[in-house]
């Protein structure tokens, strides 16, 4: 999803107005910290399943959740558009 829906310019336009981490939940290397990551996501979100995109509020809390469950880069990017548009219209209140 990062390479065929991240840089459509309706995503990225949107994206900029969020702080975005990336956490790898797979990295087989010795000295990687995956596995504690993977933890944090059961702990926090409930499930360590990939891809997962949340939103947060700067005080933590979850406005929005997906992952890609099929369809099109099309249909997913208009997904994630409208769930970044309720959070961002959320946060201004």
């Amino acid at each position: 999803m990062e390479r065929g829906v991240f840089p459509r310019p309706e995503i990225e336009e949107r994206l900029r107005k969020f702080v975005k981490v990336r956490l790898w939940t797979n990295d087989p290397a010795p000295a990687a910290r995956s596995g504690e990551w993977r933890e944090m996501l059961e702990k926090r979100f409930g499930t360590s399943g990939i891809p997962l995109y949340v939103g947060l509020s700067p005080d933590g809390k979850e406005l929005f959740r997906t992952g890609f469950a099929g369809g099109t880069p099309e249909s997913f990017a208009g997904i994630l558009a409208g769930l970044m548009d309720d959070a961002l219209a959320k946060s201004a209140k």
